[in-house]
């Protein structure tokens, strides 16, 4: 198996089916059964993250209960309790992040904890359960552009998440499977039906408030009718978040008074990150403000609600790419696929 748009942008909300779910093996005592977004009724294979090696049924894993059942003596590796909540300090890490329950998390960029996971592809019988991104009525310069399968320029703007850190395809990282990062497999989906041309300039580390000061900086020089906004992740407070990002919005009308807008709210930092967690959740229901207040121009990419979902039947960190705030592969693609809905394509 390799890297497919099509399969990659499949809804994880719809169909019977799952493709790639990530999962991190670790052992925090007694039987290692992982849960999976769905309660799985069969599983169809179990691979690495880079899809290059398959397990085995009956010697490295087993379907019990709806999970993964990881069997001691395999070939899947095992993550020690030790090496996923630390007693000391990483000494190999830029980053030493203190864990809220004590001690410190496992961190690393680049693959160092994509390739301790792995991807279970299964059949699953029961459903969602929770809410679902809806095609928006705005935005509809855009979506009559769609419609009639005319050319647009798309621009993106935010943080590490839109730069696409973790990714296996990011320039950084580059290795199989090369999912591109987000961003990409969202105009590549989007150059089935019509000509898009794309912008990135998402910076990692940034907040709200820089975005606010280099938007115009940054995007004058560019031709774009659609943007989208997705800051967030380190606006670990909500003041000035709003005034931030509807600065945003003006900076880019300036530039292109008829442009339209996707505004994306941040998924949410592992809980136990000590110092990343802080008042994300409160986001999105500011977001929805300046959506409403800017009428058909802005749509809200509800990537909070999404996360939550997600949340709710998966650990935080069988879906990251660092164990902090980063999207693995998996995650990444629910980036691409909700924007994709929102858009009405998919």
């Amino acid at each position: 198996m390799k890297y497919d748009n099509k399969i990659t942008t499949k809804p994880v909300w719809e169909g019977n089916t799952v493709y790639n779910e990530t999962v991190w093996p670790v052992d925090f005592g007694g039987e290692l059964v992982v849960p999976l977004l769905y309660r799985a009724d069969k599983i169809i294979s179990v691979t690495d993250t880079t899809y290059q090696t398959e397990y085995k049924e009956g010697t490295d894993y087993e379907l019990k209960d709806g999970g993964l059942h990881i069997l001691s003596g395999g070939n899947i590796k095992i993550t020690e309790k030790d090496g996923f909540l630390l007693k000391k300090p990483q000494k190999d890490s830029p980053l030493s992040i203190a864990a809220s329950c004590g001690g410190w998390l496992f961190f690393s960029e680049g693959d160092g904890i994509t390739k301790k996971q792995i991807c279970v592809t299964y059949e699953h019988s029961d459903k969602w359960g929770a809410k679902v991104p809806q095609k928006t009525e705005k935005l509809p310069k855009i979506r009559e552009k769609i419609r009639r399968k005319e050319p647009f320029g798309f621009a993106f703007f935010g943080d590490s998440i839109t730069y696409g850190c973790n990714a296996s395809g990011m320039k950084e990282i580059n290795k199989p499977p090369y999912m591109p990062i987000w961003p990409k497999m969202t105009v590549e989906y989007l150059n089935n039906i019509c000509e898009v041309s794309y912008v990135n300039r998402a910076v990692g580390g940034m907040a709200s408030k820089w975005g606010a000061e280099k938007l115009y900086e940054l995007f004058k020089d560019d031709k774009f009718d659609l943007m989208l906004i997705a800051f967030g992740m380190n606006d670990i407070s909500v003041n000035g978040f709003e005034e931030n990002t509807e600065k945003m919005i003006e900076e880019a009308l300036k530039i292109n008074p008829d442009c339209e807008f996707l505004i994306v709210s941040t998924t949410l930092p592992h809980k136990l990150a000590a110092g990343f967690w802080g008042e994300q959740y409160k986001q999105q229901e500011i977001l929805q403000r300046i959506c409403d207040k800017y009428g058909d121009k802005t749509a809200l990419v509800p990537m909070t609600d999404m996360h939550s979902a997600l949340l709710q039947k998966k650990r935080f960190f069988d879906m990251t790419g660092n164990n902090v705030n980063h999207p693995n592969d998996f995650l990444a693609s629910v980036y691409a696929q909700t924007v994709l809905r929102v858009l009405g394509v998919l």
